[in-house]
């Protein structure tokens, strides 16, 4: 049904007069009468009654004049819909993220966004690096949330969300819980409690290469799948793991942390996309829009950034 019939029935319904109706919608009043014409030709029944100069609803017509209004308000409000998501205003974005994540800057960076962009349907999976990526390929998620390296990938784009230091995570009463730093060698003999290798994440990765490149492989006694879990673990005296200086923040009581004197890589995590997306859902933009401003507002520099208010 043409809407822009629909738009001259209202008026004229409205004014009870063709020529004034006419000028509501700004065409000629011939375009008016032809365009009702058709309409109730395609409806089958007769709108207005014509006697002379007055122009009066048929009982149809009141019927219908409601519903008239109904199907352009909402068109109005699709319209607008549809223009306020190609602003980014409304939608929906499925991001991944990895459980560290949670102890760097994301918290602090959603709570932005949910304020920028309050109507936007925010949708949050955690799953791990490699999962992400897979996620990304088949349009899962919008955006991931990972550790570096960048994916080789040429529709793939990243951009550097946050990163910083591992430090040692031991028992409070642990003897070398009092030191400044330490070397990882002198971990070798304590049982560690670290992330299982079937989920293949970047931290492990580091923390197994670290100690490798120390002399020796860290002797597993126990397992975890979350971050705040293997700091609940080594509180509880059953060994000693590496985290993210992050988690400092966070945990402060709970475990004594100490810097390592090794040289070890950076944990990274990124912001990455596919380019062959942002055309269809701008809220991809919008969001990496608000990543750049609340790490350029971050005191330090956007290797060690930190946002001291991050929720938990």
């Amino acid at each position: 049904m043409d809407l822009r019939r629909i738009r001259y029935f209202v008026a004229v319904a409205e004014e009870l007069h063709f020529g004034r109706a006419a000028e509501k919608v700004n065409v000629v009043q011939s375009a008016v009468s032809r365009q009702i014409k058709l309409l109730e030709e395609e409806l089958g029944f007769t709108l207005f009654t014509r006697i002379g100069q007055k122009v009066g609803l048929t009982i149809p017509g009141e019927i219908f004049l409601p519903e008239a209004c109904a199907i352009l308000q909402r068109a109005d409000e699709g319209l607008e819909r549809v223009r306020a998501s190609s602003r980014g205003t409304v939608g929906r974005l499925k991001i991944g993220f990895v459980d560290v994540a949670l102890w760097a800057t994301l918290p602090a960076i959603l709570r932005e966004y949910r304020n920028q962009a309050p109507s936007i349907d925010l949708q949050l999976r955690q799953l791990d690096r490699i999962s992400q990526i897979e996620a990304l390929d088949t349009s899962v998620i919008d955006l991931a949330i990972i550790p570096s390296p960048a994916p080789l990938d040429g529709d793939i784009c990243t951009e550097p969300l946050a990163a910083t230091t591992f430090v040692a995570v031991l028992p409070q009463h642990h003897h070398l819980a009092g030191r400044r730093e330490i070397a990882l060698g002198e971990l070798a003999s304590e049982p560690f409690v670290l992330f299982p290798t079937r989920l293949r994440t970047r931290m492990l990765e580091i923390i197994v290469a670290a100690c490798s490149a120390a002399g020796f492989m860290p002797r597993v006694t126990q397992e975890a799948e979350q971050l705040h879990t293997l700091i609940s673990l080594v509180n509880a005296g059953l060994g000693v793991t590496l985290a993210p200086k992050w988690i400092t923040k966070y945990f402060s009581s709970s475990a004594s942390y100490v810097n390592l004197v090794d040289p070890m890589p950076d944990y990274e995590l990124l912001i990455a996309w596919r380019k062959s997306a942002t055309s269809s859902n701008v809220a991809i933009n919008q969001f990496r829009r608000v990543v750049a401003t609340a790490t350029a507002m971050t005191e330090a520099p956007l290797a060690r950034c930190w946002v001291e208010h991050a929720i938990a």
